[in-house]
């Protein structure tokens, strides 16, 4: 069973934007349809919601609600922190699929915006750092 990885971008990111970024890094990985690919390999799948759209107010509300319920400092730093997202970047991956696969997105991501990461069944992370769990 799957399961996601939210990176709540500071800055604008569109998916034209981030499968140059990865081409730059890893010459085999590419995004095709949303899917990032090394190969003919699917590795994971990416969608991008920005500012303005209904599904971004969506996932951008129902994600600090959820962070609310979360006593404690560093519930509310994230909290205060995510509301100034420009995009949110899904990644949908396989547990079967390697992290160390996905290093090419990480560190392309993080190239084109500082931001804060969620994983499920996990919770938020800044960079490297575990800030609080959440599931």
């Amino acid at each position: 069973m799957s399961y996601y990885v939210r990176f709540y971008a500071d800055r604008p990111v569109a998916l034209k934007a981030l499968g140059t970024a990865i081409k730059s890094v890893a010459a085999d990985y590419k995004i095709d349809g949303g899917d990032l690919m090394r190969g003919a390999d699917v590795l994971a799948e990416i969608g991008i919601d920005s500012v303005g759209t209904d599904m971004f107010v969506e996932e951008l509300s129902s994600r600090i609600g959820m962070i609310n319920q979360v006593p404690g400092d560093a519930a509310q730093w994230v909290a205060n922190r995510i509301r100034g997202t420009q995009s949110i970047v899904s990644v949908r991956i396989d547990p079967q699929i390697s992290w160390d696969l996905l290093a090419p997105l990480w560190s392309s991501l993080s190239g084109m915006s500082t931001g804060l990461t969620q994983v499920d069944g996990q919770g938020f992370y800044d960079g490297p750092n575990f800030i609080f769990a959440m599931a």
